[in-house]
């Protein structure tokens, strides 16, 4: 069944929901057309218990006993049950019996032990009947009366209602399950035509879409979720495309200076110090590469959810000053003025305090190699609407509107930054930022050319419940 088809699986439970009703009514209409005929047999036979209940109470205290057998009789003939019934009196002298019954010696029970009417079927030579016994009273005496009526046209019309149930039930059952299948079919033949579509776009033609119908059903919510994750791939093959080339573009300047020095370097003999300067510029180009290269690895696990942080009880105010003692001498050396604004008391937070530090770092670093020497970097600490906010503001060369949407994405710089001989690589905000996010929180910045920037990284105050591990950003 696993094997089939959907319209195949659908026209079998179709067949199987069918059948099942099907064989339910079947039994369910038999045996209500049963009660039926039995209701009304016992309606019957109940009606002609009150004719002679009437017909005694007429007739029984003027008449002898031969007179009422004789009146009895005409009744048995002209009555609507025709010659079957019989009566008797409480000392077992019958008043009347029909010829048939006499001559089968049916049974009646005394008028003192028939509590109750009841009814009953008894076989009669090959034919059934349906017998009505009640105890009714008459001039003060008590009679049983006793009815019968043919069962052989009722069970006779049963049973052709059930060989006609027989019959009908699986021409039924064959027509539903063939009008099963091809509706399903036909219900089904977009889902094909949705998947042909969605087979012919590859790596090669991702930009393709499938038609959505504007139906407002299953289909027209397939395809568009089916064009999202069209989307979705596209942007990430896009990125990854990107991503590999702007590595490629960074990692091969340095690769080429190292061997360019090398190079130049074994072409003659050299004076030692000569030799430790080309060693020391390979060095510096290699220290440069592996940061590169673990930035790159950093990213990669985030990506894929393997990067994880340790998070426990953590004092932001801590943290910050960390951060801003290894600022200050970044900022001496680029003759920058360095301030430093931090809450006297302790602001607590749920986090990662060594990531949080390189975060915080990291944009003290991007607001210094982008202020020009005696320009001025603030950093500022504060507890705002349940965030511990880290405000970093510089009076750099700022960041044009079009570009800051860019800010954090891997790679980017600025073209005024790009220029500088120690702009990075442009991994350390996107770090920065996967780091805020990783602690439930955010990085943005604000900022205008020529005028410098502000970024702001916000974490969430101490909660109870706290995230033992965080994935990178998708």
């Amino acid at each position: 069944m696993r094997d089939r088809s959907i319209g195949f699986r659908l026209a079998a439970w179709y067949f199987l929901v069918f059948a099942c009703g099907l064989g339910a009514f079947s039994v369910g209409a038999w045996f209500a057309m049963r009660a039926s005929l039995y209701h009304a047999i016992d309606d019957e036979l109940r009606d002609r218990v009150g004719g002679v209940a009437t017909f005694m109470n007429l007739q029984i205290a003027s008449l002898s006993v031969p007179e009422i057998r004789d009146e009895f009789r005409e009744h048995s003939v002209l009555g609507p049950g025709g010659d079957l019934f019989q009566v008797c009196d409480g000392r077992g002298q019958w008043l009347y019996r029909s010829v048939p019954l006499e001559n089968e010696n049916v049974p009646i029970e005394l008028p003192d032990r028939l509590t109750q009417p009841r009814f009953e079927n008894m076989q009669l030579q090959q034919h059934l009947l349906r017998f009505y016994s009640q105890r009714i009273v008459v001039d003060g005496k008590p009679y049983s009366v006793q009815v019968a009526s043919l069962m052989n046209e009722g069970l006779e019309a049963l049973e052709r209602f059930k060989l006609m149930l027989l019959l009908a039930a699986p021409l039924l059952l064959i027509a539903a399950s063939v009008g099963g299948y091809w509706l399903s079919t036909r219900a089904l033949a977009p889902v094909d035509e949705i998947s042909r579509a969605a087979q012919r776009i590859g790596i090669e033609n991702l930009a393709d879409r499938l038609e959505v119908p504007h139906t407002g059903d299953q289909l027209q919510r397939l395809s568009e979720t089916l064009n999202a994750t069209f989307a979705r791939l596209e942007a990430s093959v896009l990125r990854m495309k990107q991503f590999t080339a702007d590595a490629s573009h960074e990692l091969r300047a340095p690769i080429s200076l190292i061997r360019t020095t090398a190079e130049v370097a074994i072409q003659r003999d050299r004076t030692a110090p000569e030799y430790r300067e080309a060693l020391t510029e390979i060095l510096e180009e290699s220290e440069r590469t592996s940061q590169v290269v673990d930035s790159l690895m950093l990213l990669a696990r985030a990506d894929s959810g393997k990067e994880t942080l340790e998070y426990g009880p953590a004092d932001a105010c801590a943290v910050v000053r960390g951060a801003i003692e290894q600022g200050e001498k970044l900022a001496r050396s680029h003759s920058i003025e360095f301030r430093g604004r931090i809450p006297s008391g302790s602001i607590s937070i749920h986090a990662d305090s060594d990531a949080l530090r390189r975060a915080v770092l990291i944009v003290i670093d991007n607001a210094v190699k982008y202020t020009p020497s005696g320009g001025a970097v603030m950093v500022e600490l504060a507890d705002e609407g349940g965030f511990a906010v880290v405000s970093v503001t510089d009076t750099g060369i700022g960041i044009a509107k079009e570009d800051i949407a860019h800010v954090f994405d891997r790679f980017w710089r600025a073209d005024k930054a790009r220029s500088r001989e120690q702009s990075g690589v442009g991994l350390g905000l996107s770090i920065a930022k996967w780091i805020a996010e990783a602690h439930q929180g955010s990085l943005a910045v604000e900022s205008v050319a020529g005028r410098g920037s502000v970024f702001r990284l916000r974490v969430p105050l101490y909660v109870t419940a706290a995230v033992t591990t965080t994935h990178g950003p998708t």
